[in-house]
């Protein structure tokens, strides 16, 4: 075993590999992370693969001539009752997906020339759980080297999916939880050799390959955190130079049943930042990168209203002539800030798109979702975005728990209602993701949820195989085939002008 000497300069070198790759803009955990380290005086190195030409996921590619045909036979082998056809079709998706997963060889010889030339003392990587077999491999070759590997990611905060991933050989440790203020601490606890378990949210084994320590609590005071660096990704290689910004953390509403997001390290509780340092970030970026088009990354932008209107009100005045995009709650009957004035008034600071969770047209399964959402006031919503010249993009869901053939027919009448005013629609089959608390809800009275049952829980990807009857039957079927063709029909048109540089960002 190779261990690599250390800087003769006294700083201490860290290698930051990114394995969610975004396809579009740079990734903002690893932005926080180099700032972090940067600010302790580490000396950081970044991989991220598309700087070695592995793409990242493209999140809704434009349709093409068989999309649709291709759309309904995914569809139907998704919904097979045979468990080999299903298991097969899931195993080629997850292949095709991911960027990274079918470019593991190329991924994994780049990330060890890069370790050979940078002589990292510790490798941090953050990654999705579905890139697992990557991270088992990087931890292998670290071991050989002797170097100390800790792997992060959004979803190290279930668990039964830390038990999982925490035993993987060659990891250092696990981090769950938000912890980025002190891992200058724990790296330096973890390079003089000592136990970093004993920091909040840091997790290894004992000498019986039982896990120790635990999960941090939610990050409080924001304005805390630097500002992300994204010095350090290939500008060149993006379509547009766009920036990712993330205001606040967790959801305002924060009790869909469905959702996973608020069940992720970062997604658990709200907190916000302050306006005027969201401001000043966005200025930055502008002086330092050169960017005027942004992304929101909060899971719902207006969870804070006073947020929202301040971006709204200062958007131009810090950077001229920007453009941005975000994902708003709409459809409650409070005020969310999303009337036909403050639309306006969005257009105005430059928003040229906004995502909104639909996920129904059946307003019986959206209660039953517990979106608290109504679909009048959503329909408002979409028709003031229209009005405003604001893209409207909507999610949607299939096959939830109690959805018959009707609910999915509702879905088809709404698009079909509002085809105008939407230009884009993801739709996806129902994902059960462990921890959410419609998983947790089977779990505990599987006997409330006829027909809809939990067939096999795979901890290490926190997915949950699930068997829906109803999606079984000729007549869901029939309904689901009009919503995919709703659904193609609406995707296949240009997206308006100014929403088209941030064509399949988010």
């Amino acid at each position: 075993m190779m261990i690599e000497e250390s800087d003769p300069s006294g700083q201490r070198s860290v290698l930051l590999v990114d394995l969610n790759n975004f396809a579009r803009y740079p990734t903002l955990p690893i932005g926080y992370l180099a700032a972090v380290l940067r600010r302790a005086n580490y000396a950081v190195t970044v991989f991220a693969p598309l700087m070695v030409g592995v793409q990242g996921v493209t999140r809704e590619p434009r349709p093409h001539r068989f999309s649709l045909v291709a759309a309904k036979l995914n569809y139907r082998v998704a919904t097979s009752s045979r468990d080999w056809v299903r298991r097969w079709r899931d195993r080629a998706a997850a292949k095709r997906l991911s960027g990274i997963s079918s470019h593991e060889a190329q991924v994994l010889a780049a990330v060890k020339a890069e370790i050979a030339i940078a002589k990292p003392q510790a490798v941090l990587i953050s990654t999705y759980l579905m890139y697992r077999d990557t991270c088992a491999q990087i931890c292998l070759a670290c071991k050989e080297r002797g170097i100390p590997v800790v792997i992060g990611g959004p979803y190290f905060a279930q668990l039964d999916v830390i038990e999982e991933w925490v035993r993987l050989p060659g990891l250092s440790a696990l981090v769950a939880g938000e912890v980025e203020l002190r891992l200058p601490t724990i790296l330096e606890t973890l390079l003089a050799k000592n136990d970093p378990s004993t920091h909040a949210g840091v997790v290894t084994t004992d000498a019986h390959g039982r896990p120790r320590g635990g999960i941090a609590p939610p990050l409080q005071g924001l304005d805390s955190v630097p500002y992300p660096d994204y010095s350090d990704f290939p500008w060149s290689a993006y379509p547009n130079r766009i920036v990712p910004v993330i205001t606040g953390r967790g959801c305002g509403w924060g009790v869909c049943t469905f959702c996973s997001d608020v069940t992720s390290t970062a997604g658990r509780t709200y907190r916000s930042r302050s306006p005027q340092n969201v401001l000043s970030e966005l200025a930055a970026h502008h002086r330092r990168f050169g960017v005027s088009r942004f992304v929101f990354t909060d899971l719902k932008l207006n969870s804070n209203i006073e947020m929202w209107r301040s971006i709204i009100g200062g958007m131009q005045d810090t950077v001229a002539g920007s453009r941005w995009i975000a994902a708003v709650h709409a459809g409650t009957e409070a005020d969310n800030g999303l009337s036909e004035s403050s639309l306006r008034a969005a257009a105005k600071s430059g928003c040229v798109r906004l995502t909104t969770g639909l996920e129904t047209g059946s307003q019986r399964i959206a209660d039953s979702m517990k979106k608290g959402t109504r679909l009048e006031t959503i329909s408002a919503f979409l028709h003031g975005t229209a009005q405003a010249g604001i893209s409207a993009r909507c999610t949607m869901i299939l096959g939830h728990p109690g959805e018959t053939a009707d609910d999915v027919e509702a879905s088809v009448e709404f698009l079909a209602r509002h085809r105008s005013v939407i230009e884009r629609v993801s739709l996806n089959r129902l994902h059960l993701v462990t921890g959410t608390a419609l998983h947790r809800a089977v779990k505990r009275k599987p006997e409330k949820f006829k027909g809809f049952t939990i067939v096999h829980e795979n901890a290490g990807m926190a997915h949950v195989e699930h068997r829906h009857d109803v999606v079984h039957t000729a007549s869901h079927r029939r309904a689901a085939m009009r919503l995919l063709t709703e659904v193609h029909r609406i995707n296949s048109r240009e997206l308006s002008v100014n929403a088209r540089e941030f064509e399949g960002v988010m």
